[in-house]
């Protein structure tokens, strides 16, 4: 064997080393993953409240995003971080909120940012307008409403 055999040999065995040593760390990788765990309930759909409250849900697999505008009054932009399916189309969730007032809100506070990182609970009634409803509670209030105009979707 020549000088230039001797030479792919050790590229070979290299390449073949560093191969072996790329799938053996890869293995200790995937091994030290944090499991992706998929749970809770999925709410999804929107409307507006006899409350002439509007909102929206995009809650997928226990987590997303939930916003609720209160004309005249404050808009929470919610993430959602568990979501429980009660049974019978019925769930509760909670998460995370900023609270921002409007304008002549009847606080009497200067409109704006009221708070950033607020917890928040609230419940869904999966359904349509006289059947569908939504309670968000935030910051000691509580505000219910009944669907008029569009749609809640509450599924696993």
């Amino acid at each position: 064997m020549g000088v230039a055999g001797a030479f792919r040999r050790k590229q070979r065995v290299a390449l073949q080393s560093a191969l072996s040593l790329g799938a053996v760390l890869s293995l200790f990788a995937l091994s030290a993953a944090p499991v992706a765990a998929s749970g809770g309930a999925s709410i999804t759909g929107g409307g507006v409240t006899d409350t002439m409250t509007r909102f929206a849900f995009a809650v997928h697999d226990g987590s997303g995003h939930f916003e609720c505008l209160m004309p005249g009054l404050m808009t929470v932009e919610a993430t959602v971080t568990t979501v429980t399916a009660i049974g019978g189309g019925t769930a509760s969730f909670e998460g995370v909120a900023t609270v921002t007032l409007a304008k002549a809100n009847p606080f009497g506070l200067p409109a704006g940012p009221m708070a950033v990182g607020v917890h928040f609970t609230a419940s869904a009634v999966a359904g349509g307008p006289g059947s569908g409803q939504e309670d968000l509670k935030i910051m000691g209030m509580d505000f219910p409403g009944e669907v008029v105009h569009g749609q809640i979707s509450i599924g696993t």
